[in-house]
């Protein structure tokens, strides 16, 4: 018998697209939140979670919980300060040091295989990582890997789970679906991984009108969304054609009631007056019934077109395409690396040559140096021996989206990346990714992980460069943004140099190379 984790009454959320109050149950089993970029999923997280306050309605949770936020906090932990065994594991190693402090036996509580468990409990996850080592060395991967960890050890905590699927490999992707189908307390999970998405049991998307749940696979999902938007297509054609019926109908009327008005005005010499104030009064009762009848049909047919046409663009394609200047032929050879090595990639030297409109997947576990190689062709890490040459204009998007200040607006950032922009070029191309008017005003912290990657990729796409660096730039899309990330990078005329854990998405882009670090 499955039991309700959660149940939600009228929930408001503090802002967003969705505006509807949300009533629904959690049950302690998987469950799959969807939606598009900036609809609110991680904000309505965020109020589960007890991280922002409820201002209107009420959640009532039944067992204990346990949060993933979408972007790792800065830490200056270890790593078994990160699973919470860290005041055990100091404490086993002062006692094996001499101390026989109660104080120190109390917080190891007969906890004398601490340190072997807390191995085991690592090499369970692929992380091959000693219990001292700093959080903030490691990778994008191996740091999700950690958090997630620590969250599967509390089996009876329902879990709430924000794109947890982000940095990891294809491994780590496979080690999450294990977990996730064995853990016992149930989780909501935000993810735009099929693998992950067609393993829950129930999807709940919130959408501008509110949350619709459905019990079926992600894949019958999508290809129920397929049938809608056909639907949606038809209905649009329908209300078009009835609009201009409707118009057209208005327009005879309105033809018909000038006539008369002339007809009227030539027999006012023939007839006496008393007669004709009679005759004109009834004759524009009669039409102006009939006007009126008419107007208000051709306005309910513009107000059905006007719904149909607001139905279909929530669900349009985005617009996000390479400007035509970008077409320029470029060096022969625009990424050249000679012999390069360094600590993060363990003793592997690193030779690669990208040839003109190459397409190059950067391959390898987690932490096998994938993003510290992209952070040398930045400048930002010296190699220790060998060089790199770049010929040409160079653009990066890297984990972190650093060239986006989050204290600008998306309107000022575009401009920054590209001086010669107009500001209404600017506004257009933030309008093809739904950030438009105020939105393209406030600050940028208040974007969501999609559309901070999507104002990214328009900001590289503005630089028009020779050699483009993504480093996983597939992670916080949802699945339309997905598809347009995918057809964007296809046509793209220049050379890239990516990473991804989604073959997929690496099929279809395009790569036919790839480079591995074998960390």
């Amino acid at each position: 018998m499955t039991h309700i984790a959660c149940h939600i009454n009228a929930l408001q959320l503090p802002f967003g697209a969705c505006t509807a109050p949300l009533t629904f149950t959690l049950p302690t089993a998987g469950c799959t939140l969807i939606g598009r970029n900036g609809i609110g999923k991680s904000l309505l997280l965020d109020l589960l979670a007890g991280q922002r306050s409820v201002a209107s309605g009420k959640i009532e949770w039944f067992t204990p919980i346990s949060w993933l936020s979408q972007f790792a906090p800065h830490q200056t932990h270890d790593v078994a300060d990160v699973i919470g065994w860290g005041e055990s594991l100091r404490a086993l190693e002062r006692i094996e040091q001499g101390s026989c402090a109660m104080g120190d036996f109390e917080l190891l509580s007969d906890r004398w295989s601490v340190r072997s468990d807390l191995a085991d409990l690592l090499g369970e996850a692929g992380l091959r990582l000693d219990a001292h080592t700093q959080v903030s060395t490691l990778s994008g991967g191996q740091l999700t890997r950690l958090r997630l960890l620590a969250l599967f050890a509390r089996q009876d905590h329902f879990l709430l789970l924000d794109e947890p699927d982000n940095h990891l490999d294809a491994a780590g992707i496979d080690w999450l679906r294990r977990q996730l189908a064995h853990h016992r307390g149930g989780y909501l999970l935000v993810s735009h991984d099929r693998r992950l998405l067609n393993q829950a049991s129930q999807i709940l998307e919130l959408g501008e009108l509110g949350l619709q749940s459905a019990r079926l696979s992600f894949e019958a999902f999508l290809a129920q969304q397929a049938e809608e938007q056909v639907a949606r297509s038809a209905r649009l054609a329908q209300a078009v054609r009835g609009e201009k019926a409707a118009a057209r109908s208005l327009q005879k009327v309105r033809e018909q009631a000038a006539r008369r008005a002339s007809q009227g005005r030539r027999e006012r010499g023939s007839q006496a007056k008393i007669l004709l104030d009679f005759k004109a009064d009834q004759a524009g009762k009669s039409l102006g019934k009939v006007l009126d009848r008419h107007e208000r049909g051709h306005s309910a047919q513009t107000q059905a077109r006007a719904e149909a046409t607001a139905a279909l663009a929530a669900v349009q394609p985005l617009i996000m395409e390479w400007p035509v200047e970008s077409l320029g032929k470029g060096a022969a050879q625009p990424l050249v690396i000679t012999a390069a090595r360094h600590g993060r990639w363990h003793g592997q030297q690193v030779s690669l040559v990208l040839q003109r409109g190459e397409r190059c997947l950067l391959a390898g576990r987690n932490g096998s140096g994938k993003s510290s190689l992209l952070q040398m062709l930045r400048g930002e890490l010296a190699p220790d021996a060998g060089s790199y040459r770049i010929n040409g204009r160079m653009a990066c998007l890297d984990q972190g989206l650093s060239l986006i200040a989050r204290d600008l607006s998306p309107l000022a950032n575009l401009l920054a990346a590209a001086p010669t922009l107009s500001e209404s070029d600017a506004r257009t191309r933030l309008a093809g990714i739904t950030l438009r008017g105020d939105r393209a005003l406030a600050p940028c912290h208040g974007l969501s992980g999609g559309e901070r990657l999507k104002l990214g990729l328009l900001m590289v796409l503005a630089q028009l460069p020779d050699l483009l660096l993504l480093d996983e730039p597939d992670n916080h899309l949802d699945h339309a943004s997905r598809q347009l990330l995918i057809q964007v990078l296809a046509d793209y005329p220049g050379t890239l140099l990516l990473v991804s854990h989604d073959p997929d998405f690496v099929a279809g882009v395009g790569v036919e190379r790839e480079y591995w670090l074998e960390g």
